[in-house]
Order: C-alpha cells, then structure tokens, then sequence
C-alpha cells in the first residue's frame, strides 16, 4: 500500500484546509475530523478517476511526475 501525505492547515477563521501536493487536491471543512475524513476521501476519489479505465500506468504516472515537480511559494 502506498501512503501519500496530506497537508492539512488551520485556517484564521477555526476551519481547515487540507492539501495534496501530489494530486493538487485542495479541500476545506469547518472541523478537523471533517477536514481528515473529506481530505482522505477527495484523494481516494481522485485515485479511483485516475485508475477508472484499469490503466495502473496513469496513477503511477500522476504519482511520478507530482513527485518530480519543484513548486516555490
């Protein structure tokens, strides 16, 4: 099983942000448990898109190029 990190920030305002620099998948909730649940069910969402067709390659493909691209902030 692959795990893939996800970023998850406390907004000003109490809600929370959570981010996949992998998949760019961004998402917010109001509570933490909301923002864990929902994060991790965008990214499984986003992963069974990817794989819909049963090409593997096209995950794996998203995973590498995610993997090997600098984004500065």
């Amino acid at each position: 099983m692959v795990q893939i990190p996800l970023t998850l920030i406390k907004n000003d305002d109490g809600s929370y942000t959570v981010l996949s620099n992998i998949f760019n998948i961004v998402t917010e909730w109001d509570t933490l448990d909301e923002a864990i649940a929902n994060g991790q069910e965008a990214l499984s969402c986003h992963i069974e898109w990817l794989s819909k067709d049963d090409d593997e390659y096209r995950v794996y493909e998203s995973l590498w190029q995610s993997m090997n691209t600098s984004v500065a902030v």
